[in-house]
């Protein structure tokens, strides 16, 4: 299936003091020639194994927070000491650092990010209250994505990513579960990102609500149906793929084998779903997702058949 795994995300520092949470009010102290250090990682650290001598423990395109303890660690160890470790942590690619608390940064601190070009930021929030609010920021803005070829349809609140070759009757599929009152998401091209363990998608903004159907041309589902026939993004629970009957291969009949489907790291629930004349595919997918809900909650119809069938064989015996 065609994906088009997009390169890791980074964030300059720059867009991070434009764009962070209003509630951090960060601002820049100095080192204002680093403001387009990138930050690569949604985990906001802490210096400690740098500041006891282990500079090389800081890892390239992170954000490194300087609460009151290291604040006043750096202001008690002797100048000449303060001077050396902030030269080796100067010379590592860290993205910035953050005073919480509304801290006064250490002289020899502020020097040190003049001369390097290491963005030195200061919040009045402390320093649990920074790492939650802005790990959460990061984790959005910094996750992994991937564009897929596909169709993303909500059904009964299940997110279901519909995949197959192209003309196989994904569009249409999608637009009559649009008429017995489910929405669309995206067709044709779906862009997920991963957050957290969840994968959120939705459509490019340019192309968003439109359809395209052979011999018909593109139509616009959000103008045609309104708004209730339409969201702008969904988590990913379910993938079915359609796919053209072929007499000489084997479909899944009894649904005992859980099939997944791995997309950004995460597996997700996979239905190879063929295609053939007489088969109703809005209908089947209503059934899937339906289906889907159940086992959420615990209620697995094959395998409840399969131990009746089983006890009902014991009793014989």
């Amino acid at each position: 299936m065609n994906q088009r795994e997009m390169p890791r995300p980074t964030l300059p520092v720059g867009d991070l003091l434009s764009e962070a949470p209003a509630d951090l009010s960060l601002r820049l102290l100095a080192g204002a020639s680093g403001r387009k250090r990138p930050i690569a990682s949604a985990v906001v650290a802490r210096p400690g194994l740098a500041l006891a001598g282990q500079p090389e423990a800081l890892q390239p395109g992170t954000v490194q927070v300087l609460g009151r303890s290291e604040t006043a660690y750096l202001a008690q160890i002797p100048e000449d000491q303060r001077c050396a470790l902030l030269e080796r942590i100067g010379r590592l690619p860290v993205a910035c650092l953050i005073l919480t608390h509304g801290g006064s940064p250490h002289p020899d601190l502020l020097a040190a990010a003049e001369a390097y070009g290491i963005p030195l930021l200061v919040t009045a929030q402390p320093t649990d209250r920074l790492a939650d609010l802005l790990g959460r920021f990061l984790e959005e803005r910094l996750a992994p994505s991937v564009t897929i070829h596909g169709t993303l349809i909500d059904i009964y609140g299940v997110g279901v990513l519909i995949l197959g070759e192209s003309g196989v009757g994904k569009s249409e599929s999608a637009l009559e579960l649009v008429l017995r009152g489910h929405r669309l998401v995206s067709d044709d091209t779906v862009s997920v990102r991963r957050v957290g363990a969840v994968l959120n998608a939705t459509g490019p903004e340019v192309s968003r609500y439109h359809m395209e159907l052979r011999g018909l041309g593109i139509i616009n589902i959000k103008d045609l149906y309104g708004v209730a026939a339409v969201r702008e993004r969904k988590d990913v629970d379910l993938v079915v793929k359609l796919d053209p009957w072929q007499e000489d291969k084997e479909y899944d009949r009894l649904g005992l084998d859980a099939k997944v489907y791995a997309l950004l790291g995460v597996e997700l629930p996979f239905i190879e779903m063929p295609v053939g004349p007489g088969r109703n595919l809005s209908i089947l997918l209503e059934v899937a997702a339906r289906h889907h809900l159940l086992k959420r909650r615990g209620y697995h119809a094959a395998k409840e058949l399969a131990g009746r069938i089983h006890d009902a064989l014991g009793r014989k015996g």
